[in-house]
């Protein structure tokens, strides 16, 4: 129904002309929110410790699991096979943000509160970090792991590794920061593992975000004004052809 499109990757935008829409009318105008990045200023490593009330350590993860509703197996073993993995890596701490209360995410919901609650001197977690908060913890943590959309669209920006478990993104543009690994906790493991080697962490320092790192809100609004809206009514099939 819409005649104007607004894309945040290149292969997004070629996805909408293939559906058959004018490419004069579809632009890349990249991932929103890349420009609270841009526009936020970011907490020190001692501010955002202060704001969590947490320290962090040598190695830590920042981890976001949310219910895949079409795997095969169930959120709560897949996050238990997670739980098992993140016990692997000795000198680790680890900040947990809560998925929504729904059936299944109430399982994750209450396995995060047992695990914190028995693993209080190297976990922590919350229902939701806030915006200045989430992006300032990119900064300082060394690989975010989960199923979260922000470890493809705003990790990559921090040139920082994303262990993606799962199928939940399965589809999306990925950078090379991510690593895409199965739900069993060795599978899991072995991809945190890539991700803390120095020949990883090599590899991100040329890493690139396919989400870019424009200010999308004002590229929006300037197409938006320039666009007449009386030749916009009639819609034509674009035939790639």
């Amino acid at each position: 129904m819409s005649q104007i499109h607004f894309t945040s990757t290149e292969e997004y935008n070629n996805r909408v002309i293939q559906l058959g829409e004018q490419p004069k009318n579809v632009y890349n105008v990249g991932a929103l929110g890349i420009e609270n990045i841009n526009k936020l200023k970011l907490l020190t490593k001692s501010e955002f410790e202060d704001s969590i009330k947490f320290k962090l350590n040598k190695i830590n993860f920042l981890v976001t699991f949310h219910p895949a509703t079409l795997d095969n197996s169930s959120a709560e073993e897949q996050f238990k096979q997670l739980l098992i993995a993140l016990d692997k890596f000795q000198y680790s701490n680890i900040i947990f943000t809560k998925p929504n209360s729904d059936t299944d995410g109430r399982v994750i919901i209450d396995l995060i509160d047992d695990y914190v609650k028995n693993n209080s001197h190297k976990a922590v977690s919350f229902t939701s970090l806030g915006q200045l908060r989430y992006l300032s913890a990119m900064q300082f943590i060394d690989v975010v792991v989960g199923n979260s959309s922000s470890g493809l669209i705003e990790v990559p920006s921090f040139k920082k590794a994303t262990v993606n478990i799962g199928d939940r993104q399965q589809g999306r543009v990925k950078a090379t920061s991510v690593i895409d690994c199965k739900t069993d906790n060795k599978d899991i493991e072995k991809a945190i593992e890539k991700a803390l080697s120095e020949e990883f962490k090599e590899e991100l320092k040329s890493s690139k975000n396919p989400y870019g790192d424009k200010n999308s809100s004002i590229e929006i609004v300037e197409v938006v004004k320039s666009i007449d809206l009386n030749d916009i009514i009639k819609k034509q099939f674009y035939n790639l052809r």
